[in-house]
């Protein structure tokens, strides 16, 4: 074979690898966005269980949750989150491990939006000093991709609270810190030996934090962690912590 042959051939064997390349490229593409919009199509579908009735005034900031209803569909539910003004509005459940709704959503069907869920080593109802509720940092802007706009001032003072509604009552979630932090750090602790422990914890989250929060945290409080990847290096978190304020 002469040089020319050997070119043509290899030209072509080039052309062929890289049309199969963006062919597999494309495919991966397709059921990425395939995967967002089946779980923006069903928790789009869920946020009818959490609706305003329409005789509530403008007042009335919480929505009624029809916990019956959800629990038919799935045991798990125990709140449902919002952040007003944003995507931020799910359903959040509670199971026996922290792995299967990782990759499932509240309806059980699979997929890498998943579900807001409370570590399964929290005491349910929120009673611990520290609950913990993880979510995904999706890159179509869902599920928890919000928390990481509190690294902005500007975004926490539009939105110092998240509402969060349980069977048992509804609370505030007054937030004071939110910072980046790695897996090996003690964000997710659910207890403190005492009060000069937990007062250690929170000075160093309002230390860490990217914000700054005039809200203050007292040990016979209970806190909520909400914790999602942010992808500034290698097991990189980014936590966002509040107070849990009941409202009558």
């Amino acid at each position: 074979m002469n040089r020319k042959g050997f070119k043509s051939i290899t030209l072509w064997i080039f052309v062929i690898g890289f049309a199969a390349l963006a062919a597999i490229s494309l495919l991966q593409l397709t059921s990425i966005f395939s995967t967002y919009r089946e779980g923006a199509r069903t928790y789009g579908e869920l946020a009818q269980f959490a609706a305003h009735p329409p005789e509530s005034s403008q007042a009335d900031r919480f929505p009624e949750v029809d916990f019956a209803a959800l629990r038919a569909i799935n045991p798990d539910i125990v709140a449902w989150l919002i952040l007003e003004g944003t995507s931020l509005n799910y359903p959040v459940v509670q199971g026996t491990d922290d792995l299967f709704y990782l990759e499932h959503m509240f309806d059980g069907t699979r997929n890498s939006a998943g579900t807001l869920f409370v570590d399964s080593f929290n005491t349910p109802g929120f009673a611990d000093q520290n609950t913990v509720i993880y979510g995904h940092n999706m890159r179509d802007g869902n599920m928890f991709a919000t928390l990481l706009e509190y690294r902005s001032q500007a975004f926490f003072q539009e939105h110092p609270r998240m509402l969060l509604l349980t069977p048992e009552g509804n609370y505030l979630i007054e937030l004071f810190a939110g910072y980046t932090v790695d897996i090996t750090a003690d964000s997710w602790r659910f207890s403190f030996d005492d009060g000069d422990d937990f007062e250690r914890w929170v000075s160093q989250a309002k230390y860490r934090s990217d914000f700054t929060s005039d809200v203050e945290v007292d040990p016979s409080d209970r806190l909520v962690t909400l914790s999602t990847c942010s992808y500034d290096f290698d097991d990189a978190r980014y936590v966002v912590v509040g107070r849990l304020a009941p409202v009558a």
